[in-house]
């Protein structure tokens, strides 16, 4: 008996594990549903076709056919990186996500994570799967540099020429699983008309 409920407990916490993976499979794009189908690798990790879902931002995709990689371009920042190898190269620094790019049935498929890990974009997910909204270039600007202080509402950036910059940033959308750590070089968006305001913070690979 005791057995029997082990077992039937095992198979309660399988099933409530595959739940939430199976409602990431869906995607929308700037107001579009992404046709090809969507999967989540063994790790947890929503892998999304590359070609269709850049597109769908306004990004281009080329594929180089001697290097077998792929790099994308928002037209201001590119990442590039290839099948079968976690490594996501920018700006000339590559860092590891915990999965690779996959070639399923001569589709590129990649975290979806990496276009708000690397663009001005963010990644809402809720019952409905997951959703991609780039910011609007209207008036956005965006500098980088090395996080100085990141107190509770603010964020203090040593850029380049040494000078520092004061961003607030108890609104801002911010890409860093591992928190906003002193000394990380980040990327800070922010409007024209509230230079002061992060909008999005973008951590960069060190190195």
């Amino acid at each position: 008996m005791k057995r029997f409920f082990m077992m039937l407990l095992a198979g309660a916490m399988t099933l409530g594990f595959a739940v939430p993976a199976a409602a990431q499979t869906a995607m929308t794009v700037e107001g579009t549903a992404v046709a090809q189908p969507l999967y989540v690798s063994e790790s947890g990790v929503t892998m999304a076709p590359v070609r269709e879902t850049a597109g769908l931002l306004g990004y281009r995709v080329v594929w180089d056919k001697e290097s077998r990689s792929v790099t994308i371009s928002d037209g201001t920042l590119s990442l590039s990186f290839a099948p079968g190898a976690d490594a996501y190269t920018s700006r000339g620094r590559t860092r590891q996500l915990g999965m690779a790019p996959e070639l399923k049935e001569g589709v590129l498929y990649a975290p979806a994570e990496i276009y708000s890990l690397y663009y001005p974009v963010t990644l809402t997910q809720n019952d409905s799967g997951l959703t991609l909204t780039a910011l609007s270039k209207e008036g956005l600007e965006q500098v980088t540099g090395i996080i100085e202080d990141a107190a509770m509402y603010n964020l203090v950036l040593r850029l380049e020429d040494g000078t520092l910059r004061v961003f607030g940033k108890e609104n801002a959308d911010v890409s860093a699983a591992e928190g906003l750590l002193l000394g990380s070089t980040v990327t800070v968006y922010y409007r024209t008309e509230a230079p002061r305001a992060a909008v999005k913070i973008v951590t960069q690979p060190a190195g």
